[in-house]
């Protein structure tokens, strides 16, 4: 019997490879322990303040762990962490066995598995601290479609989904429900080809979109060249209006991070959960508007990143493109599909789906 099955997989895989796929890059098979344990978000409380100190009238504080490299992160201090909120102290700190120690000046330091605690200075004035890691996830997480929506993807098949060349997708679809990104980069010398953009088959115009994905840790990348892809709608990227996605925890929120119109509006809070969590984009998408020909209004947008408001009925005055002249393009007035990039990262997807309004 076991030699049966055997061979009935293996034909399977013969003839779906995308479905029987060799499963995640390294990217994600293998992460460092502390990632997994030191990495992320803290939350607690500044400590015996002293009377009528910053820290006693403002107790709350936050911080965030985030990885440079192999060993190496940025702790960051704020009081909130939806909020733009000034930075307290912002340090590039070194694992030292399996805990982060600093000392810098009045701060002082150390992040294990069982909490941050420490101490730092705000106006002159010391005081301890003490927080605790936690997952800020998101409210839409797992949501449900409603009445009448399209399950772009549900963990199961491609079937709604091609390149853009019109191939059958050939990222990698996972036993957990989850698509991740092939990308072309890896596959140089693929033949057939492997990797590359997708595009829904259907053509959208105005959407209510969900949208769940995570990006990897990636030690020693920075900028666009970590956790990068692009949700494009009324477009085959890189045309149309992309919605950014770039491992952007802890960075400033700029026009080209996640949240992000790209190179039109920066989000309006850096809404970003670190590396290895699942987030959401959850998208109110109006599809530019003609009469005899004529423009009457452009398209527009909200987007919540992680329940987070970070763009509020914005007008998309032009192609979010990455060269300046491309952004001239006139506002797309057909229906058109709505794009997963793939740009060399291995990226995740789940739970994909659309209503049309």
């Amino acid at each position: 019997m076991r030699n049966r099955f055997a061979i009935c997989f293996a034909l399977l895989a013969f003839l779906n490879p995308v479905v029987f796929g060799a499963g995640s890059g390294p990217e994600w098979t293998d992460v460092a322990e502390a990632d997994k344990v030191l990495m992320g978000d803290y939350v607690g409380e500044w400590l015996n303040g002293p009377e009528k100190s910053y820290q006693e009238i403002n107790p709350n504080l936050c911080s965030q762990v985030i990885n440079i490299d192999e060993g190496v992160y940025r702790v960051k201090f704020t009081q909130d962490h939806n909020r733009r909120a000034e930075v307290y102290y912002s340090g590039e700190v070194r694992l030292e066995g399996d805990e982060i120690v600093a000392k810098d000046g009045d701060w002082d330091f150390r992040v294990t598995k069982s909490g941050l605690i420490g101490r730092g200075a705000i106006g002159g004035n010391v005081s301890e601290f003490s927080l605790k890691r936690v997952k800020l996830g998101s409210p839409t997480l797992r949501a449900k479609p409603p009445r009448g929506a399209i399950r772009l993807f549900d963990g199961s098949d491609f079937d709604e989904w091609e390149h853009t060349d019109g191939r059958k997708v050939t990222w990698t679809l996972l036993e957990n429900g989850v698509m991740e990104i092939n990308p072309t980069a890896a596959n140089k010398d693929a033949e057939p080809p492997i990797g590359g953009t997708i595009i829904t088959k259907r053509k959208f115009k105005d959407v209510r979109f969900h949208m769940e994905f995570r990006y990897p840790v990636e030690p020693g990348k920075s900028g666009q060249g970590r956790g990068n892809s692009g949700l494009f709608f009324q477009g085959v990227a890189p045309n149309g209006y992309e919605v950014q996605i770039l491992n952007s925890y802890g960075l400033d929120g700029l026009w080209n991070e996640l949240g992000a119109l790209y190179k039109l509006l920066p989000p309006k809070v850096n809404a970003a959960r670190p590396p290895m969590e699942w987030q959401t984009y959850d998208v109110t998408y109006r599809a530019p508007i003609y009469e005899n020909g004529d423009l009457k209004q452009r398209a527009r947008i909200t987007v919540r990143l992680n329940g987070i408001v970070v763009q509020k009925n914005e007008e998309i005055i032009f192609q979010t493109a990455h060269k300046q002249a491309d952004r001239a393009i006139r506002p797309p007035s057909e229906p058109l599909p709505i794009s997963l990039q793939d740009h060399s990262n291995r990226i995740q997807f789940r739970n994909i789906w659309v209503k049309e309004l």
